[in-house]
């Protein structure tokens, strides 16, 4: 596998993992994560292969929607800093504004793996 689509693959389950951070920030009320896409690894990781990626289909729409993601997680943690959990929940919930940008993150990370690999 080119260390590219490793890269994508491992991007896959950080976001995974990411999803269920945000359901601990909900219910313990603290956050202790950096989520401003700025400092984030995959973001910057995008930028810097940007030369190679961005010729494949799926670039810009992983770029766009990783933003939205990060995004929509600190409205998400904003609400649960706020003492909002049930507002929090219902964000973060199946088929929510959130659920949406997530499913489709990661359907345009996996198209996009499977065009680099």
């Amino acid at each position: 596998m080119s260390q590219i689509a490793n890269t994508l693959y491992h991007a896959i389950v950080a976001h995974t993992a990411w999803k269920k951070r945000l359901r601990e920030i909900i219910d313990s009320g603290k956050n202790e994560y950096d989520i401003d896409v700025e400092h984030c690894q995959f973001g910057q990781w995008l930028k810097e292969q940007a030369d190679i990626l961005k010729t494949y289909e799926h670039y810009q729409d992983v770029i766009h929607l990783h933003n939205e993601f990060h995004q929509e997680a600190e409205n998400i943690i904003q609400l649960a800093l706020k003492g909002k959990v049930k507002e929090a929940n219902t964000a973060v919930g199946y088929g929510n504004h959130f659920d949406h940008i997530s499913q489709e993150l990661v359907k345009n990370l996996i198209a996009l793996h499977d065009q680099v690999h």
